[in-house]
């Protein structure tokens, strides 16, 4: 097995009201997200994508419905910690 398995993850604890919520960065298998964060016409598209999927993974119980549930007023906090950890910033998107 090669050293790919050991590179540096950053996350981030990321508080959605009373719930804390470890975000994760997004591998390699998600470059269809990112190629589509940069295409207008697949933009708002790919954050959902990126936000629902890390969502998921931080909390692998959460249903769709549940996620699609999260009052908006915690979408910058969460978007923000997404693209941070992704190495990402608002022109990338």
């Amino acid at each position: 097995m090669s050293n790919l398995g050991n590179l540096p993850k950053k996350t981030k604890k990321l508080m959605i009201g009373n719930i804390e919520v470890e975000i994760k960065p997004r591998t390699m298998k998600d470059l269809d997200m990112i190629i589509n964060l940069q295409k207008e016409e697949t933009q708002s598209t790919a954050i959902w994508e990126l936000i629902k999927r890390t969502l998921q993974e931080a909390l692998p119980d959460a249903t769709d419905e549940e996620i699609q549930g999260i009052p908006f007023e915690y979408f910058k906090s969460i978007s923000e910690a997404v693209m941070e950890v992704n190495g990402l910033n608002a022109t990338t998107a």
